[in-house]
């Protein structure tokens, strides 16, 4: 059986009279954050004790350049799920199918589909 991590919130961490605002906007962000976490993303992290997927090494631009840091699609992807879960809407299929196309590049494809629970052969 997996073993349940209790999620830390910064928030409560740092200031127990944190508003209830700020709170749900750091676990929604928290939780985005540990979603994509779960892409199998090309390269790898930077250190055996971090945490996060990003930032990595041996991820290169298309110009082969190295990239230094998390990238900006990361990011844009982490907010738009963070929105969804802090306002406890539906994630809109084709809005995160778009951010997740603008990160094509990044996931290693080898190692299955993106936040697939269990693996599934290819069949095709």
């Amino acid at each position: 059986m997996r073993e349940f991590k209790r999620m830390q919130i910064p928030a409560l961490t740092r200031e127990p009279n944190t508003a209830c605002s700020e709170i749900v906007a750091e676990a929604a962000f928290a939780l985005a954050s540990g979603i994509i976490d779960t892409i199998p993303f090309v390269g790898s992290k930077l250190d055996e004790q971090q945490t996060r997927a990003w930032p990595r090494s041996g991820v290169f631009t298309d110009d082969g350049v190295e990239m230094t840091g998390t990238p900006p699609e990361i990011f844009e992807l982490c907010e738009l799920l963070a929105a969804h879960i802090e306002k406890g809407t539906s994630f809109d299929v084709f809005e995160v199918f778009h951010k997740i196309a603008r990160i094509d590049r990044l996931i290693d494809w080898r190692h299955g589909a993106v936040l697939s629970p269990e693996p599934h052969p290819v069949t095709h």
